[in-house]
């Protein structure tokens, strides 16, 4: 989980940025201008976590690469399953724990210090509540796409299903979140420290995707649509 949400956290603030860098170029602003109304530690939230994505932490941030790569390597590479590790690592806390207990109840010691955890009503109801909210916006982006409601979202979705169909035939799941760990722990610092360089290049190729995703709107989205408007017109 907490391996989602800081990836998660990177792809929002990728998202952010290219919408700052497109908002400017559709009001005719400087989009380098208007990149730096907000610095990368604020586009990743300015907390705890843009701190350890910004090696700001160096020992947390250092902590979750190391743990990710021996997980990585234990699922991937030694062949060992989620189950199997799973399993083992209860199996052999169980038995400790219950030794120490036993011991310290006979030898008059304090028994072991495991808290006891427990899930508030409002947490619980809180996370519900967000998660319902997600699955909501989900849903309805999903009718519209399959309703055909909207060809332009339509394009989209099947543009990025088809992105991940191909790099998924090159890397399993779990390869897939350990590459984008690592790139959500090494991208934010590399383009604050580089970040005018990068804003550059950056403009150059959303000046070009506009100029191509203008043509296909020409030649073949609006022409869909106004085939779409007529046929709708006559029935």
């Amino acid at each position: 989980m907490a391996e989602e949400s800081t990836i998660s956290a990177v792809a929002d603030a990728v998202e952010h940025k290219l919408h700052d860098l497109s908002s400017a170029a559709h009001s005719h602003e400087d989009p380098l201008a208007v990149s730096k109304r907000r610095s990368v530690h604020q586009i990743l939230g300015g907390g705890k976590s843009a701190d350890v994505l910004l090696w700001r932490q160096k020992r947390i941030t250092g902590g979750v690469l190391v743990g990710a790569t021996v997980a990585w390597f234990l699922f991937e590479v030694s062949g060992y399953t989620f189950i199997s590790i799973l399993s083992n690592a209860l199996l052999l806390t169980t038995v400790i724990l219950f030794v120490w207990a036993n011991l310290a109840s006979l030898l008059n010691r304090s028994p072991p210090p495991i808290p006891r955890l427990e899930l508030s009503e409002e947490f619980v109801s809180r996370s519900a509540s967000v998660l319902r909210e997600e699955l909501n916006k989900t849903f309805a982006l999903a009718y519209d796409v399959a309703i055909g409601k909207d060809y332009r979202v339509f394009l989209k979705v099947v543009a990025v299903l088809w992105m991940l169909s191909k790099v998924g035939g090159w890397f399993s799941f779990l390869t897939l979140l350990y590459i984008g760990l690592l790139a959500a722990h090494t991208v934010p610092v590399l383009y604050e420290r580089y970040e005018n360089e990068i804003d550059k290049y950056i403009n150059i190729v959303v000046e070009v995707a506009k100029k191509q995703y203008a043509k296909i709107d020409e030649l073949v989205i609006s022409r869909v649509l106004g085939a779409a408007t007529k046929e709708k017109k006559v029935q």
